[in-house]
């Protein structure tokens, strides 16, 4: 068996390692559908957190005097 039907069988059961690692996921992971409205609230929160206040980490730990 040459090296390249060796690498061409090795990646067929990747593809078929990955195919069950897909399945097994989706049983193990619930998914949950979420509606337009939750879905806009959510985009509002992550917006309102990239552009709200904010504390730099670094003052932070200084003024709490955790800086090792």
């Amino acid at each position: 068996m040459g090296t390249e039907a060796l690498l061409k069988g090795i990646y067929h059961e990747v593809v078929e390692i990955r195919e069950r690692l897909e399945t097994l996921e989706e049983i193990l992971v619930p998914s949950e559908d979420i509606s337009k409205e939750e879905l806009e609230e959510i985009e509002k929160l992550k917006e309102e957190s990239l552009s709200g206040e904010h504390v730099e980490w670094e003052r932070l730990k200084r003024e709490l005097n955790l800086d090792v």
